[in-house]
């Protein structure tokens, strides 16, 4: 009896046990952002649009900073904080629609005015993987002339702006509606 409990003792002693996983790290490297999607087409759209502004900012996953004004699209661009609830309640929308749009558009968010601990927690919780920058006093907010979040750009293969989107939280269904309207692209 006493060898069953002294077994039972050492099992439960943790000596024995594997280093836990380290928890996933949210969102993707940036790498690749100056790049367009693989099976991006080029499309013709009226109006010239602004060019995305001459602004760098640090990847959220580390590894080299980003110019923005060098992202080629189509690409949709999310200005988004922890602290901001329509911000909170659209962000699962853009993980889907980079699911449905991979090769096709390329999502980046851009954290604002947040601290790097609570969104990594944010981005963990609702399971976020596409590219994000990391901008905590606001220049591209301020650049783009908006006073609140969310913000939402959709941008061409040329790096212009066709449309700022500034208003409610974005769901599925709106989000690829402006993405057809504004860079023609149709998602299943």
């Amino acid at each position: 009896m006493a060898a069953v409990l002294v077994l039972a003792v050492a099992g439960c002693s943790g000596a024995d046990e594997s280093p836990s996983p380290e928890p996933p790290a949210p969102f993707a490297d940036c790498a690749a952002l100056a790049a367009p999607p693989p099976s991006a087409v080029p499309v013709a759209l009226a109006g010239e649009g602004e060019r995305l502004p001459e602004l760098t900012l640090a990847c959220f996953a580390g590894g080299p900073d980003v110019t923005l004004s060098a992202i080629r699209g189509p690409a949709v661009v999310n200005l988004w904080a922890s602290w901001c609830p329509p911000c909170r309640e659209e962000l699962p929308a853009f993980q889907r629609f980079a699911d449905r749009a991979a090769g096709k558009v390329t999502v980046i968010g851009v954290d604002t005015r947040d601290s790097r601990q609570v969104a990594s927690g944010l981005a963990v919780d609702l399971g976020l993987r596409y590219p994000n920058l990391f901008d905590p006093s606001e220049q591209l907010r301020a650049k783009l002339g908006v006073a609140g979040l969310p913000v939402t750009l959709f941008v061409d293969q040329e790096g212009r702006v066709r449309h700022l989107y500034n208003s409610t939280a974005l769901d599925d269904a709106t989000l690829a509606a402006l993405a057809a309207k504004h860079l023609g692209v149709t998602l299943p």
